[in-house]
């Protein structure tokens, strides 16, 4: 299995949970990171870069907070690898049911490399949820945040990769 299909995986298969228990310090302050992980980045290196790994419509798995919103379940997939000087530290995936892209997210279209983060939390969304899983096997963290921007739903999941450097 290739990288890339192995952190799919992790972030379809994650065992879910909220809450500090059982995160070491070090690393509840990233996952439980309620404002905008980019900026948090930008802080501890010179340069952070995205690389696309894929985006697009997707015909997505029917999900309560998607539903609602969207009866075709399309959304708009991001898929990026943010790079901390140069080095891979975060796999991440944004999930935007079609009627948000239409009605208050047309921008994220045309991001091109740049960090979602710079211009989603100028908008101020609302964070509904914010979940971080474990996987034993590989040993890597991911997160998984729920947000309203105007109302309108949007999924954002993060794997940790192994070079993230969680110590300062």
């Amino acid at each position: 299995m290739d990288k890339l299909s192995l952190y799919r995986k992790l972030l379809e298969n994650g065992n879910w949970q909220t809450g500090e228990k059982n995160l070491p310090k070090k690393v509840a302050d990233w996952l439980l990171h309620s404002d905008s992980l980019t900026q948090k980045l930008q802080s501890i290196c010179g340069k952070l870069n995205v690389e696309i790994t894929q985006q697009g419509w997707k015909a997505v798995r029917s999900s309560p907070q998607f539903a609602k919103n969207d009866e075709n379940h399309t959304a708009w997939l991001r898929e990026v690898i943010l790079k901390g000087d140069k080095q891979d530290w975060i796999f991440a995936q944004t999930i935007l049911p079609k009627q948000t892209i239409e009605m208050v997210a047309s921008p994220v279209l045309e991001l091109g490399e740049s960090p979602i983060g710079l211009w989603l939390f100028p908008q101020q969304p609302e964070r509904i949820s914010l979940e971080w899983s474990f996987d034993a096997e590989t040993k890597l963290y991911a997160r998984r945040s729920l947000l309203s921007l105007k109302g309108y739903p949007l999924v954002i999941y993060e794997l940790f990769l192994p070079q993230f450097p969680f110590e300062p």
